[in-house]
């Protein structure tokens, strides 16, 4: 008994100290949201115009910074589309850049849906070019959304773990 009594009375401290150095290391999750008053108009149609408020952004090209931690892992990307009609269409990506270069893009996805319902499109990550969801040092990240006349995409929701 008294054997036991000293084993665990060495294992139990040591685990403790075991966990208290590991706890650090448990990744933290969160959610990035953009709204869509958030987004900067980049290609309006000339002719008609684009349309954007505190609700949604369409007809148009849109794009905001994505300002996450260098290290932080993107696990998944959600847009909200609207379709209106059969010509209905949206279209995401995230693209990242280094200075000097040109842009890569790192996760896009597309809608047709014309159900007049708003959904949530869930996007891929992108194998071709590069498929990386790590944020790496000595990028700048961006979300670019383009939606024609016939939709509207109602915010991107980013998840994320660093």
């Amino acid at each position: 008994m008294a054997k036991v009594k000293m084993v665990l009375g060495w294992c139990i401290p040591m685990a403790l100290i075991i966990v208290a150095l590991m706890a650090p290391a448990v990744a933290q999750a969160g959610t990035l949201q953009i709204w869509p008053d958030q987004l900067k108009i980049e290609n309006p149609v000339p002719v008609t115009g684009y349309n954007q408020n505190h609700l949604r952004v369409g007809n148009g090209g849109f794009s905001a910074p994505l300002k996450l931690p260098v290290g932080t892992r993107i696990t998944k990307v959600t847009y909200y589309h609207l379709g209106l009609n059969s010509g209905a269409y949206t279209y995401i990506y995230i693209a990242r850049v280094k200075m000097g270069n040109g842009s890569e893009d790192v996760w896009a996805q597309s809608s047709e849906d014309s159900t007049g319902t708003i959904i949530p499109v869930d996007v891929p990550l992108s194998v071709d070019p590069i498929g990386d969801p790590i944020i790496r040092p000595g990028y700048r990240y961006y979300v670019i959304v383009n939606a024609n006349d016939a939709s509207a995409i109602f915010g991107v929701k980013i998840n994320y773990r660093e």
